[in-house]
């Protein structure tokens, strides 16, 4: 029994270890009792908002945010994560208060990417402890720390990053994959950040590729495609939802694409002081520097994972530096500066990849080398330590700083800014006192941030001069936002058990209104009991012919025949992967 106890303990250390790392990470915003906003914070906190309020009442509404955002019956979860964002909400109802949310949600995205590196590491032959150090440097690094800091959801897609990298090296150590496991963390990051999703894949590539060369015969090479062709399709049934919509909905609609970057360029790591304190901290670039020297150094003898590994996170590296071509590229790909934005989100390879070979190495040196050559490395991890926590901790700080000057000050409304907060004085509430209130609306009404991504334009913005000539987060703020605060109308939001959205508001005389409500092509517009086809202003909000008196009007989103069937197959590919997957466990047992 004690060598059982002994054995789970074991087991349990790299869990305890990563869980006190953690908790240190968040001691600072728990001992003040401060919830830090960074630029997309309000964004997403809508998101896990309005899941949270579906969940609760039961009123699911999975194409329109009926309460999040206003309740405006815009579409956005649909189209950017929707199984994240109904977590986000489950979590949001568990917490109770968007401080325990927030550091809920950090703990969780903190300790699940120490574990997956962790994993990473030890399937690829790093020792346990070099695996926990790898686990730790990962876990504290600029990747995951942007959600800790800023809740950019980067951040959340890095979490899962390293699971899916599990797959791309053993295509590499066996010449094969593991198709239904590659399939499921596949799916989970698609399901959960889109972006994220799409560079993994480039980044599997080159591990495809060398698994295939590699390859002993024919045989072996026609099984890792097969492996691989399965794990594709089983994705793509998995991920209906989430491509299937992107689609259609895209076809059928002039959605406003996400900020058009001016210069793509711009937003890669560079060596000034915000990169290095957010994007790269010095420490972490040395790292992988010396990772690099290490393995062209000893290119002859490293094997085929360890280059692979090195030189796939090299490449990614570079190009996401800010003096890559990117200026040409844009060029050449206009849709560059709204799709891949910022090119510093391909870091999250190149940080994986070399990690796991800097533990690689680490393994290999303790095991091979002096016990000079072990003191060096030993002082190489304590100044990796304190360099990259140092760095956190200073982030950490700073957004305290600003938390305090967000908490007391109240911030002019600035419609013109993208990147601001606007504070409603119509409730007198502190940032605080939202934040730890159990009314999780208060915040929301309270401090707004104008975010027109994905609302219906009346036709395609394409590139930064016709967005700007737009300027809908002007719009936004004018027509969603300043019209749900009108001191004169006021606008009653009711949410239907159809799922369907009801706004009320009296006249005193017959006249033609523009309404806090989003219309897509799918969306049936019922004004005072009649469906109506209305007009919208430029970026999708609805004008109606109201009479004087009460008025009600009520969108609903009617989804397709062809779209409820892809749910439901959607449905039914999880429910028979959850059987396999149940019955594979019981069998193993």
């Amino acid at each position: 029994m004690m060598e059982k106890v002994k054995q789970f303990l074991k087991w349990l250390t790299p869990f305890i270890i990563f869980l006190v790392l953690a908790l240190l990470v968040v001691s600072i915003p728990i001992i003040k009792k401060q919830t830090f906003l960074g630029s997309d914070s309000l964004f997403h906190f809508n998101r896990f908002y309005d899941a949270a309020m579906q969940l609760k009442t039961h009123k699911i509404s999975y194409f329109q945010t009926n309460y999040g955002f206003l309740g405006t019956g815009r579409m956005l979860s649909t189209l950017y994560g929707p199984v994240a964002a109904y977590a986000g909400g489950f979590l949001l109802l568990v917490a109770g208060t968007w401080f325990k949310f927030e550091i809920l949600t950090d703990l969780i995205v903190l300790i699940v990417s120490a574990l997956g590196m962790y994993k990473l590491c030890r399937v690829n032959n790093v020792d346990k402890y070099p695996a926990i150090f790898i686990g730790f440097i990962y876990m504290y690094s600029s990747m995951v720390m942007q959600w800790v800091t800023a809740q950019q959801f980067t951040g959340v897609g890095a979490m899962i990053v390293p699971f899916v990298m599990i797959y791309a090296t053993q295509m590499v150590r066996k010449n094969d994959v593991s198709f239904f496991g590659f399939a499921f963390v596949m799916s989970l990051l698609i399901q959960t950040h889109l972006m994220s999703a799409m560079i993994t894949m480039i980044g599997i590539l080159p591990f495809f590729v060398v698994g295939l060369v590699k390859a002993v015969d024919k045989k072996q090479r026609v099984k890792m495609l097969l492996h691989t062709i399965y794990a594709a399709l089983i994705t793509l049934v998995l991920t209906i939802n989430v491509w299937y919509n992107l689609i259609y909905i895209s076809a059928t609609n002039h959605l406003l694409p996400v900020y058009p970057v001016p210069e793509v360029r711009t937003y890669g790591y560079n060596f000034n002081v915000q990169s290095l304190v957010n994007i790269m901290k010095p420490t972490e670039f040395i790292l992988f520097i010396f990772v690099l020297y290490f393995v062209i150094r000893r290119f002859k003898q490293v094997d085929i994972l360890t280059k692979t590994t090195a030189l796939t996170g090299f490449f990614f590296l570079v190009i996401s530096w800010s003096h890559f071509p990117w200026g040409v590229f844009q060029y050449l790909i206009p849709q560059l500066s709204y799709t891949l934005q910022f090119p510093k989100r391909f870091l999250v390879i190149a940080f994986v990849c070399l990690l796991v070979t800097f533990g690689r190495i680490l393994t290999y040196e303790i095991k091979n080398n002096t016990h000079k050559s072990n003191y060096a490395v030993v002082v190489t991890i304590l100044l990796l330590i304190i360099g990259s926590a140092g760095l956190d901790f200073y982030a950490i700080h700073q957004r305290s700083v600003n938390y305090v000057s967000l908490n007391t000050k109240h911030h002019k409304n600035n419609k013109n800014d993208n990147s601001i907060y606007y504070y409603m004085k119509r409730h007198h509430r502190t940032l605080q006192k939202d934040t730890q209130s159990h009314k999780l609306s208060n915040l929301l009404e309270d401090i707004i941030k104008a975010t027109p991504d994905y609302v219906p334009s009346y036709k395609q913005i394409k590139g930064h001069s016709e967005y700007d000539k737009l300027n809908p987060y002007k719009l936004y703020y004018q027509q969603y936002i300043e019209k749900n605060h009108n001191k004169k109308l006021h606008f009653k939001h009711v949410v239907r058990k159809d799922g369907s959205l009801t706004v009320r508001f009296k006249l005193r005389k017959a006249q033609k209104i523009q309404v806090p409500l989003a219309k897509y092509a799918q969306t049936q517009v019922t004004v005072n009991g009649t469906v109506k086809n209305v007009k919208t202003t430029k970026i999708g909000a609805i004008i109606v012919s109201a009479k004087k008196g009460k008025n009600t009007v009520n969108v609903k989103y009617v989804t397709s025949f062809t779209t409820r069937l892809m749910m439901v197959f959607t449905w039914i590919g999880w429910i028979l992967f959850g059987i396999f997957a149940i019955t594979k466990i019981k069998r193993n047992k």
